[in-house]
């Protein structure tokens, strides 16, 4: 495929000597884009290929933790396939009641297309421009109403709405939808779901007789969805209403691994802003973590299977005590006085034996009984009442003879509880004993983050928030010991740290006087 100059879309021979990942038709183009963006991009990375991973990003020189490796601007931003009613000008979901408190019989709706807005000023949104004349041309209306006794419920009309902003780069930007082509889409993995069958069904006569647009093929509108069901990201910013997805050329190139460098934030013009959460050295792979770190083996390779289609063989999967976390095993039923524990012979093979530690032990449980026991875990852990800290405390105590402390389930029940006596009551209503013990949980998953998400990740950041909110009420109630202040000190001071590099974390414990 012909490269095309960054600045003027022409076809470019000529790529920056740095990167090699842009082309330019001359000089002079090269100047004017390497003073205003790729000088913040150029030579952190480049894009390589090989069998295993594909494309992907790799470090051209030393990345220190902290450091923003590039800021990534969209090439569509919009709903979920199934979303809650949402403003396709500025993406904010749409509150169901009026400024004066009375219920809504319906929203504001746009004047040319008939779909839901937050007023009349996000008609004129760029993004919403583009898709207005073909939505208003096709005579479509949906019928997308307030539903105060179901807010979260998601209308399924909104599944079209990225697809036709990513169709109609064609007219607009044909080098973003070329770029758009190559990325990674599945497609014959994700036919044979039942998901692809509602939309060859649904979205692609939508797209093709209802708007009018027969030039896409279904081929081409099927793939284009799998397409953003493989790379697009979800943006949740919550302070903002804003919960919904959005389609990256840099973050589609980003690999997986269970076990991280990088973290990204959204920034208020929705740029992915990509960060080292450690130190990355030249030609290391530069990669994200598209699951959640307390999930045990098996959880994390049948999500990434179900919703990224691969397999994952990280040096995570790919260790039965998963970074001496052994999270997916439990306690073996026949070490009675020497507990020894039960782990994945081969983690990365789904039918692999569990067999027992223990070289004296003779236990062991097929593939089958590992997940019965798993889906058991997963009912209990969900029938919890979430508003209840009893409920899962006793949820620990249940499985304690069974599950190790650093057991997955185990690990997903504590860190619901650090959140349910935090956000219960605020810190001064709190007893001392719950704060001691939200201490001890923190601690104890910290341990565990230092193994599977370390430096300035996501998960390690919000218990050092947590831990030094509760440092900060026991400090104002005087009882706070010498060895908990030097903790204060040490979190308080990482978090600063963290807080310059990523504009999200934010808490009330920089505040508190030490």
């Amino acid at each position: 495929m012909t490269s095309l100059c960054s600045v003027c879309s022409v076809p470019a021979a000529h790529r920056c000597s740095g990167c090699q990942q842009v082309a330019y038709c001359g000089r002079e183009h090269q100047r004017t884009h390497w003073r205003a963006q790729h000088r913040d991009q150029c030579c952190r990375f480049k894009v390589v290929r090989n069998d295993h991973l594909g494309r992907h990003l790799v470090a051209t020189r030393d990345i220190k933790q902290g450091e923003i490796i590039y800021r990534d601007e969209p090439y569509a931003v919009g709903p979920k396939i199934a979303n809650v009613p949402i403003c396709l000008g500025c993406n904010r979901n749409l509150m169901p009641l009026s400024q004066s408190g009375e219920s809504c019989a319906r929203f504001y709706v746009c004047s040319r297309c008939g779909w839901p807005l937050c007023g009349k000023i996000c008609e004129q949104a760029a993004q919403h421009l583009p898709e207005c004349s073909v939505l208003a041309a096709s005579g479509y209306r949906p019928n997308i109403r307030p539903n105060p006794c179901n807010p979260d419920h998601r209308e399924s009309a909104y599944c079209v709405i990225v697809p036709l902003r990513v169709l109609l780069l064609e007219r607009s930007a044909p080098e973003r939808y070329a770029t758009v082509q190559g990325f990674e889409s599945h497609l014959a993995e994700r036919l044979k779901s039942p998901l692809y069958g509602v939309l060859r069904s649904n979205l692609v006569p939508f797209v093709r007789t209802v708007l009018g647009l027969q030039q896409y093929s279904e081929e081409t509108v099927l793939k284009l969805s799998a397409i953003l069901d493989t790379n697009c990201y979800e943006i949740r910013l919550p302070e903002r209403h804003v919960k919904v997805r959005g389609l990256y050329p840099l973050g589609a190139m980003l690999s997986h691994d269970c076990r991280p460098n990088t973290k990204h934030y959204f920034d208020d013009q929705l740029h992915m802003v990509l960060v080292a959460t450690v130190d990355i050295s030249e030609g290391a792979v530069i990669h994200a973590s598209y699951t959640q770190p307390l999930l045990s083996t098996v959880q994390r390779r049948l999500a990434l299977r179900q919703a990224k289609c691969f397999d994952c063989v990280c040096e995570r999967c790919s260790d039965p005590n998963e970074l001496g976390t052994k999270a997916g095993g439990f306690r073996c039923p026949n070490c009675r006085r020497t507990p020894g524990l039960v782990l994945a012979v081969d983690p990365t093979n789904y039918r692999s034996i569990w067999r027992c530690v223990n070289r004296r032990c003779s236990y062991q449980e097929r593939a089958d009984q590992y997940m019965e026991r798993c889906e058991r875990l997963q009912k209990e852990l969900l029938a919890l009442d979430r508003t209840d800290p009893n409920d899962y405390e006793a949820f620990l105590t249940r499985n304690a003879p069974t599950l190790h402390g650093w057991n997955a389930y185990m690990l997903q029940a504590k860190y619901a509880l650090t959140q349910l006596l935090s956000g219960s009551r605020s810190l001064q209503e709190r007893t001392e004993s719950s704060i001691h013990r939200s201490v001890d949980l923190c601690r104890d998953l910290l341990a565990v983050a230092e193994k599977l998400e370390p430096g300035y990740g996501t998960f390690r950041t919000k218990l050092l928030q947590e831990l030094s909110s509760a440092f900060g009420t026991l400090q104002t109630r005087g009882v706070l010991s010498e060895q908990q202040r030097q903790e204060w000190l040490a979190a308080r001071s990482e978090l600063e740290r963290i807080a310059k590099t990523d504009p999200t974390v934010v808490g009330s414990s920089f505040g508190d006087s030490v």
